[in-house]
């Protein structure tokens, strides 16, 4: 299996890009926690912000003192305080943003990928079909993700089904762990009449169902809407 292809993670640390110093108990006020995506400058380090909802903000400050690959940009999990000079970012965390990939990949060869997850919450925003999930796990060790896709309705009922797949590597389910994904949309934008709205369909693997019944949400999504 092309492990490359998908996102294996482990649970106990998510890809932390760096947390600010200081004590867990510090307050900050008026600080937001969301998913975000940042943009870098020709150095690296973090030039703006832009929210999923509002306007798109400079960085004033950066307190963990993140740096990403020159002039491009990452899907992440912020604390951040909007202040009249920009946004100044207390702590950063990487989010899993699989592409939707079909069916017949190489990515999903090898593996069913039907191990079950509890979608905690479920949104759009942004270009972006955002969710945390909980999992049942022993060692968070191994678990990859992806997105199944169908979008052979995109051109006539203006649909995408997607089916989220997780391959739990074997890990026995004793404790609760959180998953952070969002999964990009802006690539459904080139069909012929973006405006019009595209509609998802997102299915999932659940607890306590037989292997072959599945839950799932509808959204509709225009490109663009960032409310």
């Amino acid at each position: 299996m092309k492990i490359g292809k998908l996102y294996m993670i482990w649970l106990w640390g998510l890809l932390l890009l760096m947390a600010a110093c200081g004590d867990d108990d510090y307050y900050y006020p008026s600080v937001k926690m969301e998913f975000v995506t940042i943009e870098a400058g020709d150095d690296g380090r973090i030039r703006t912000l832009i929210p999923d909802k509002g306007d798109i903000l400079p960085v004033s400050q950066d307190l963990t003192g993140s740096t990403i690959s020159p002039n491009t940009s990452r899907r992440v999990m912020s604390n951040y305080e909007t202040m009249e000079e920009g946004a100044k970012i207390y702590s950063l965390q990487s989010l899993l943003t699989p592409t939707p990939k079909p069916k017949d990949d190489p990515a999903f060869k090898d593996k069913e990928g039907k191990d079950p997850v509890e979608v905690v919450s479920i949104w759009l925003g942004r270009d972006y079909l955002n969710m945390i999930l909980n999992l049942k796990v022993s060692t968070g060790k191994g678990h990859t993700f992806g997105i199944i896709e169908d979008k052979s309705e995109l051109e006539t009922t203006r649909s995408v089904d997607m089916l989220l797949y997780h391959d739990a590597d074997s890990d026995e389910e004793y404790y609760n762990r959180r998953a952070y994904i969002s999964v990009p949309l802006k690539q459904y934008a080139e069909s012929e009449h973006p405006a019009d709205g595209i509609k998802i369909k997102f299915r999932y693997y659940t607890y306590g169902k037989e292997a072959d019944v599945i839950e799932d949400y509808e959204f509709e999504y225009t490109p663009g809407k960032t409310e």
